[in-house]
């Protein structure tokens, strides 16, 4: 019964917080970069989508594999998300915006997933690092959960920590799940070894806590596919 009650309360830490997001990488010019976000200015200020953030990200540093220069994501909760794909969404304003959008973009890749932890400000961190794991779901409930009780006991106001889960598509075939590590500044973000230095001698308790924890937790079954860094353009 023990056992039982302890995969259940994983069971809801994992699924709680859920969020849906879809994904769209793609390839532009450096000439018509600024079109682009012309076009997506244009459409998403004048149509606001109820329930669902839109953003427009511009990969910064990637591997070589990673051919995107920008990114599309479109996040909200799933009654909301699923309002994307009807045909009542999929208008002739859509239709419009699509067709001119697509004379100046190469799809690259697609996929959506979830969020299933997210810590920090409220206001989206612009210079973010994406880590891309392969993980064993039915290992992953006690990592997500060792997470969530030291991020939420020791929260952070400089930086933001998200992470979740890829059922579809994305930027590599062997990725299923991802976190996205938020900076204010390029600068926070080449300091943030230092930063972590130091939070960790200013504060024993929570590196024996951690230290702890994590001791107690298998990590075998998270093995890293890739990671890039990419910065928000704009956010609608």
């Amino acid at each position: 019964m023990k056992k039982l009650l302890s995969i259940s309360l994983l069971f809801f830490v994992t699924l709680s917080f859920s969020q849906r997001w879809s994904a769209y990488g793609i390839k532009v010019a450096p000439q018509n970069e600024e079109t682009v976000v012309q076009i997506m200015n244009d459409y998403f200020s004048k149509n606001k989508i109820e329930g669902v953030t839109v953003s427009l990200y511009s990969i910064m540093f990637s591997p070589s594999e990673l051919e995107s220069t920008h990114e599309v994501i479109f996040s909200g909760e799933a009654e909301a998300m699923a309002k994307l794909y009807t045909p009542e969404f999929q208008n002739m304003s859509w239709q419009l915006f699509a067709t001119k959008i697509n004379n100046f973009i190469e799809p690259v890749f697609s996929g959506n997933g979830w969020r299933n932890l997210n810590f920090g400000p409220e206001d989206a961190m612009p210079f973010q690092v994406v880590y891309i794991s392969n993980v064993d779901w039915s290992k992953n409930g006690e990592w997500v959960s060792m997470q969530d009780t030291m991020r939420t006991k020791y929260p952070r106001n400089d930086i933001s920590w998200a992470t979740g889960g890829i059922s579809v598509g994305g930027p590599m075939s062997e990725g299923n799940a991802w976190v996205v590590v938020g900076y204010p500044t390029y600068e926070d973000y080449l300091t943030s070894w230092d930063t972590n230095q130091k939070r960790r001698a200013d504060n024993p308790n929570m590196v024996r806590e951690y230290e702890k924890l994590s001791s107690k937790t298998d990590t075998s079954h998270r093995n890293s596919v890739t990671r890039f860094m990419r910065l928000l353009v704009m956010q609608w």
